[in-house]
């Protein structure tokens, strides 16, 4: 009997717990939410309704992969909910679980024939795995049973302009928008087609209104802030940049795009004054962002004076990095000194070591500097300067070879990044070997394909070292690279699907049957 009482209370609790949630997610308390209703699958793990609950839950904090997570158990429980199913259709699809979301559409299908968000799902795998016939007939379906669906209108306009029928495409998207009005997948739809374009003045319409809507995703108001440096408009460049870190000060994604983009187009982006605001006001994570940015150009005062506040916190990161700021500006003991005090809390502080290593390189100690630069290289591959440091040593020690394998093992890593790439040069250069300097420039352009300035480089180095062939590269690749206002993706990058998936013109050049090398 008191054990039936006991499992009755827990019953009980757990139901209370979910009920709790389900008013917390109402009003808007996302994390009370959560802890609610995870208190309830704790206490019952074997109710769907609570996966599902959850699953709205991440679906409201924007945290797809968490919200495909609790659908899928939510399944487990139940494998005939309409709502389980096209949940994870629709976010299998936008989290790259292809294979589940296809599962999940087709089984939706099969319960509810007819379903028009889960033909538009399958539609949309049709697109990315180039089946574009498959993919009209889905669109076709959705908008016979309704001309105005607007995925419908989306998913066939996008097919329109892969093959190449922009106009169409351009039409469609504006008269769904005079029907059924503005949507956030409408406008970014009509901003694909104009980037197909390579329609500045169009792009520069639509953003505005994304970005007013979709405020949480950083990603657009990089894409915007590209256009306007692409553009020519660099006040208006760097005025988005402030709003950005403004917006999002703590984003380190975002401070870091920013830098990618600086180092682009703009190497002293923002004034006297901003830099002494964002000195003394900004958070910790845009003032060491930034005094990268400004270390990393040898603007070493810059990043010294956006340094101090964090520094004087005793913020760890803040204090390395203010070590390679008093190296560069030649204070080698005072920097040596705060390294070494750094590496004894952690022996694996990357700012520190490079530091170490420099020092130990300066004196000829050859093989610590190369265990130091060992360490960031394994620690921080996205640090180019490791892969410099550790060439450097091996270089001095007389091991050529091994620095030729670490900068081509930098340049797997890091493919896009300019920095390395000129550091390599100098080394080849060295070596007498002009034609690996030709073909890492070329690689270079072709990580970056929308970048003026790599083929730009690029053209330099056919000049100077190539051939007709390598001119020849170099004038395609620049004059698409003009016309396009896309920002090249970091490798490993996942890309977007669905509604609001980019259009690439990788897609376009498959779809219309072209030969699509890239070169």
């Amino acid at each position: 009997m008191l054990a039936l009482a006991g499992c009755t209370d827990a019953l009980q609790s757990a139901a209370d717990d979910a009920s709790a949630a389900e008013s917390q997610l109402a009003a808007g308390n996302l994390d009370e939410a959560r802890q609610s209703i995870r208190r309830a699958i704790a206490a019952r793990d074997d109710v769907a309704g609570y996966y599902v609950l959850l699953g709205r839950i991440e679906l409201r904090a924007q945290r797809p992969a968490s919200a495909f997570n609790a659908y899928s158990m939510a399944l487990d429980l139940q494998a005939d909910n309409a709502e389980v199913l096209q949940s994870i259709a629709e976010l299998g699809l936008q989290t790259g679980r292809i294979r589940e979301a296809e599962e999940a559409a087709d089984r939706m299908l099969l319960l509810v024939p007819g379903s028009t968000r889960a033909m538009l799902v399958k539609g949309f795998i049709a697109i990315d795995n180039g089946q574009l016939d498959d993919a009209r007939r889905m669109a076709t379906q959705i908008l016979a049973t309704n001309a105005n669906d607007e995925g419908g209108i989306i998913l066939s306009a996008r097919i329109d302009a892969l093959q190449g029928n922009i106009a169409k495409a351009m039409t469609d998207i504006n008269r769904a928008i005079s029907a059924i009005g503005e949507t956030d997948a409408l406008n970014v739809t009509l901003l694909e087609i104009y980037r197909v374009q390579g329609d500045a003045k169009g792009m520069r319409r639509i953003f505005p209104l994304i970005l007013k809507s979709m405020t949480e995703d950083a990603t657009y108001q990089i894409d915007f802030i590209n256009l306007l440096y692409k553009s020519g408009d660099v006040a208006a460049a760097r005025a988005e940049a402030v709003k950005a870190i403004e917006s999002k000060p703590n984003d380190t994604s975002l401070l870091r795009a920013l830098g990618e983009l600086w180092n682009e187009y703009d190497r002293r982006p923002l004034s006297d004054a901003q830099l002494a605001y964002l000195g003394e006001s900004g958070t910790r994570a845009s003032q060491i962002a930034l005094a990268r940015f400004y270390l990393s150009h040898g603007e070493h005062e810059t990043a010294r004076r956006l340094l101090m506040r964090p520094h004087s916190s005793g913020v760890v990161e803040a204090q390395g990095l203010m070590a390679r700021v008093l190296l560069a500006r030649g204070d080698a003991k005072r920097a040596e000194a705060l390294a070494e005090r750094l590496l004894a809390i952690d022996a694996r502080n990357e700012d520190s070591l490079l530091v170490r290593s420099a020092r130990h390189l300066a004196a000829g100690r050859t093989d610590r500097a190369i265990e130091d630069a060992n360490i960031v290289v394994s620690d921080s591959p996205e640090e180019y300067l490791g892969y410099v440091a550790l060439a450097d040593a091996y270089r001095a020690k007389g091991s050529g070879i091994r620095a030729r394998q670490t900068f081509e093992r930098g340049v797997d890593a890091l493919p896009q990044s300019r920095m390395l790439v000129d550091a390599y040069r100098n080394f080849l250069l060295a070596e007498g070997d002009t034609a690996r300097v030709v073909t890492l420039y070329q690689d270079l352009a072709m990580a970056k394909p929308s970048s003026v300035p790599a083929w730009t480089a690029y053209s330099r180095v056919c000049a100077e070292f190539g051939d007709a062939l390598c001119a020849a590269k170099v004038a395609s690749g620049l004059a698409r690279a003009r016309t396009s206002f896309a920002v090249d993706d970091r490798p490993g990058t996942p890309h977007r699907r669905g509604l609001f998936a980019r259009i690439t013109p990788e897609q376009i050049c498959a779809a219309t049957g072209g030969v699509c090398t890239g070169s």
